[in-house]
């Protein structure tokens, strides 16, 4: 039995008209292609004993990737991203990024040796992405390669480049031609850098479902051994923030503080009727510049199709994204009442468990945290469950966390108020989740102002 090629689903293979067209405007695109091909025409033989996987040692520019995205310059390329607003859409971008980390992860897994066992590649998690879009149309560059590697895990680095006026024919690849890596694009922040990320992708033996050991990884170069380690710090410093959750230890003194003081603010107001503490009728109405967090909750229901499924019949990672940056998207309009609203960043996301092909997928978004007008900047999360329709049973996948912006000056963003104790949990946790992406998108400011 061979697996159908059907990971890289923005080639649209069962569209000829697409797929011909995306591949005038892509070739670069043929090596993901390529890649991708090699793994999945692979046979599973559950029957048949597996000879055992030989493990080969690779360097980081053995997995590098890139690939043009030329919206300025293609209009038939535009015509698939292109945004109500005359923008990028922000949620295609995601779905390319997790396609290109899972071909990536399968370009550093590969040993050459067409017997070797199948594998299957899964997205576990997504680290932080900070977006800095520019306003106009640009051509972009992606560029990623594995920077870390464990027993069956590896961190894929990824990030999006303007390519300048002038340089978009230059960088254009044949069909026939291989990426090489340049010493500056492995981990480079410049000026022309619009996100960086960072994906974690697990191998998986497509016959036995165990975790399947990967190719060891050999550093270089003293800025790929920067890169290695990095990756090393970034993967401790996540274990130990997901130890301090709010999930497994109390507020610390602070923020029991400041749970106090927004009970006080929100039991002087109408709408908190259940609050014993105080007489209904002494009760003021919510002022226009406040909302109630409940006030801000929309939710959407998709049928999962076989369009969007990967090579093991499992919906995209990069889809479930999109869907759900869509979404908060759409509620942060509601909430701003205005359409200009913008993704800043997303907060990492972990892939619970698989969705399947014919499930529903049920999003529910909400408003958790805004400090109101004059910040612009809010937090929006968006809880990702599957709908088993004939057991009529729900399973959390994902939880998106995204910092959305008002960029219409004449927007002012409403401040959040809780009512009960699970969302003032929330509530606590978008404050947090602020403060630290505050901190993170600075570092990375700082790096790209100190590169220009």
């Amino acid at each position: 039995m061979h697996r159908t090629l059907t990971y890289i689903h923005y080639f649209s293979y069962n569209n000829p008209a697409i797929h011909d067209r995306l591949y005038s405007v892509l070739p670069n695109r043929f090596w993901i292609d390529k890649v991708m091909e090699r793994e999945n025409q692979k046979p599973i033989d559950e029957s048949h004993p597996q000879k055992p996987r030989q493990l080969i040692e690779k360097t980081m520019a053995d997995s590098y990737m890139e690939m043009n995205l030329p919206f300025k310059s293609s209009p038939a390329l535009l015509e698939e991203y292109i945004f109500v607003d005359g923008r990028i859409r922000t949620g295609k971008l995601l779905e390319d990024l997790d396609a290109m980390a899972g071909a990536i992860a399968y370009k550093h897994v590969d040993n050459g040796d067409p017997d070797a066992p199948p594998v299957t590649i899964v997205t576990a998690c997504v680290d932080r992405l900070d977006l800095l879009l520019p306003n106009a149309v640009e051509d972009y560059k992606l560029i990623g390669q594995v920077t870390y590697v464990g027993t069956s895990s590896m961190e894929v680095f990824l990030k999006a480049e303007i390519i300048p006026d002038g340089e978009s024919e230059q960088s254009s690849l044949s069909a026939t031609e291989s990426p090489k890596p340049s010493p500056e694009a492995l981990g480079h922040l410049g000026p022309n850098t619009i996100l960086a990320t960072r994906f974690t992708m697990v191998a998986i033996d497509s016959v036995t479902r165990k975790p399947a050991k990967i190719n060891p990884l050999k550093t270089e170069t003293p800025a790929e051994e920067r890169l290695f380690e990095f990756a090393k710090a970034n993967k401790a410093r996540k274990k130990r923030e997901s130890e301090t959750t709010l999930s497994r230890h109390p507020p610390t003194q602070e923020e029991r503080l400041a749970i106090h003081d927004i009970y006080l603010q929100y039991s002087q107001y109408k709408g908190a009727e259940q609050d014993p503490m105080t007489n209904p009728e002494d009760k003021k109405p919510l002022p226009k510049e406040f909302i109630w967090m409940e006030d801000t909750r929309i939710d959407s229901n998709f049928l999962m199709q076989p369009q969007d499924r990967n090579i093991h019949n499992n919906i995209f990672g990069g889809y479930l994204m999109r869907r759900a940056y869509e979404l908060a998207y759409a509620n942060s309009t509601l909430y701003l009442k205005s359409q200009h609203a913008d993704l800043l960043a997303m907060d990492e996301v972990i892939f619970r468990k698989p969705v399947h092909v014919g499930s529903l997928l049920n999003l529910k978004s909400e408003i958790i945290y805004s400090e109101g007008h004059p910040h612009r900047s809010f937090q929006c999360r968006v809880v990702a469950e599957v709908v088993d329709i004939e057991k009529d049973t729900r399973e959390t996948t994902n939880v998106f966390y995204f910092t959305m912006a008002a960029t219409d000056e004449k927007t002012e963003p409403r401040r959040i108020l809780p009512k009960t104790y699970a969302e003032t949990m929330l509530w606590l946790d978008g404050k947090r989740r602020r403060l630290q992406g505050v901190s993170s998108r600075h570092l990375l400011l700082e790096q790209l102002a100190k590169e220009k």
